[in-house]
């Protein structure tokens, strides 16, 4: 295993280092979706959300942020789940409306690919719901199949022409064409329970992660061809591609961060955390990660040093964010 570099955590530190901008971050749990200062993590605004919102996304021109309410707290629990999405006006801090999605229920992956096109997964009735003119438009621009069981996790190119989704209950990976419902989805088996994936930077390679196998696979992102695989520390829930093609993976079995080398996917750096991180958030840039712990914190790495710079404390149970430049 690679060397490690940590630095003490105290209650109440703050980074003393690092981009400025904000974090647009949920707090699944307290509900609300708040502000934080960056570098240092001061706390701006925050905004009472609908039961468990899970992810967000905001727009390139950074007016708008868009949440998505799963609508319980795991996945097993019994009901529909969530319903709407949330349009956050970013400079105002204030909620502009919502998107009732319903009959679709349990909204997770949601994502904006570089026209500003806005795509939201459902979970419970596996349909992909695209949005052309999100701040604007009430209704759905098209909704597209998406044949899966539970439609997890969202990954979009940068075209919006390939959708990838994490399907956990059936095993399985999905490609689709959101604004295509006639491309026939192409699908493999990717494990027990695939769940956090991305893209490579060219986006030539897709990988995702066999949540409880612990085992990271690469497939083609033309073909989901199989390329390669990589065994883990145990349980692991996300993992994202840095701009140099490195990949960061969360572990939820040791509470850490592995950093893996693109072409064998072996294990470069690995990073102690105080707590599990299921939202692993990447500044712009690609040089600062902002991990939400389950410990209600906010750890915040400087990639090139592999070392956790400092932390901020959040509501309850952080999770995805958008980081915002100055």
């Amino acid at each position: 295993m690679g060397a490690t570099a940590t630095v003490p955590l105290w209650p109440g530190a703050f980074a003393a280092e690092g981009p400025g901008g904000t974090l647009v971050l949920v707090e699944k749990e307290a509900p609300a979706l708040s502000f934080y200062r960056l570098p240092g993590g001061e706390p701006l605004a925050s905004l009472p959300m609908p039961e468990q919102p899970h992810e967000v996304v905001a727009s390139a021109d950074g007016r708008w942020a868009f949440v998505a309410q799963y609508g319980v707290a795991k996945w097993a629990a019994p009901g529909e789940g969530g319903h709407q999405v949330v349009v956050v006006d970013l400079s105002a801090q204030r909620i502009a409306r919502n998107l009732d999605l319903t009959p679709y229920g349990r909204l997770h992956g949601i994502r904006m690919d570089a026209a500003g096109r806005l795509y939201v997964l459902s979970e419970a009735a596996s349909v992909l719901i695209r949005f052309d003119n999100p701040a604007q438009d009430q209704y759905p621009s098209q909704i597209v199949p998406v044949g899966g069981t539970r439609s997890h996790y969202l990954v979009l190119s940068r075209d919006g022409r390939r959708a990838y989704v994490s399907d956990t209950l059936s095993g399985m990976v999905i490609m689709l064409d959101p604004h295509d419902p006639t491309f026939s989805p192409i699908k493999r088996l990717a494990g027990q329970a695939p769940e956090g994936a991305c893209l490579s930077p060219d986006e030539t390679v897709f990988y995702v992660i066999d949540r409880y196998q612990g085992l990271l696979q690469a497939f083609d992102a033309g073909t989901l061809a199989p390329r390669a695989q990589q065994r883990l520390r145990g349980e692991a829930v996300r993992v994202v591609a840095l701009p140099d093609g490195r990949l960061v993976v969360a572990n939820q079995a040791d509470k850490s961060l592995s950093l893996l080398r693109p072409d064998t996917l072996a294990e470069e750096r690995h990073l102690p955390l105080e707590a599990a991180a299921p939202g692993l958030n990447l500044a712009p840039g690609g040089h600062t990660l902002y991990a939400s712990l389950e410990s209600d914190k906010v750890a915040i790495i400087d990639i090139a040093r592999w070392q956790i710079s400092g932390f901020f404390p959040t509501r309850h149970a952080p999770d995805a964010a958008a980081v915002l430049p100055t």
